[in-house]
């Protein structure tokens, strides 16, 4: 499972943002990408390698492989205090598709017409 985040109504700017970016990037360096999301006033994270695409001749993100609990306790981690990012409604569905047998953190690219952003590395300040 991909561990992703669906962060509603931040900018990377914020400094609970910007804390929060590091923190996982502390865990898990040259992994943390992010990108705006449709809406434009959010953020979608993945955590992601990136991988040599042959077919294409470029670069490409390829998300980590999490178990599925851990996924989904990591992002529980980061809906609470002191973070309280992590979209609760998604986090919730999501537990009961896992329930159920279904794939969960998905990221949409286009919602209401929109287009999310591209992703980018985060890259800490320190």
């Amino acid at each position: 499972m991909w561990l992703t985040f669906d962060w509603d109504d931040v900018s990377i700017t914020d400094p609970i943002v910007q804390s929060a970016l590091a923190e996982l990037d502390s865990r898990y360096p040259l992994r943390v990408w992010y990108r705006v999301s449709s809406s434009g006033t959010g953020l979608h994270l993945v955590i992601a390698e990136l991988v040599w695409d042959a077919s294409t001749g470029t670069m490409q993100t390829q998300p980590v492989d999490f178990p599925e609990s851990l996924t989904l306790e990591i992002r529980a981690e980061f809906s609470e205090p002191p973070w309280g990012l992590e979209c609760r409604g998604r986090l919730i569905s999501d537990s009961v598709r896992t329930q159920n047998g279904y794939r969960t953190g998905r990221l949409f690219s286009a919602k209401n017409q929109n287009l999310a952003g591209g992703w980018m590395l985060y890259e800490s300040q320190a």
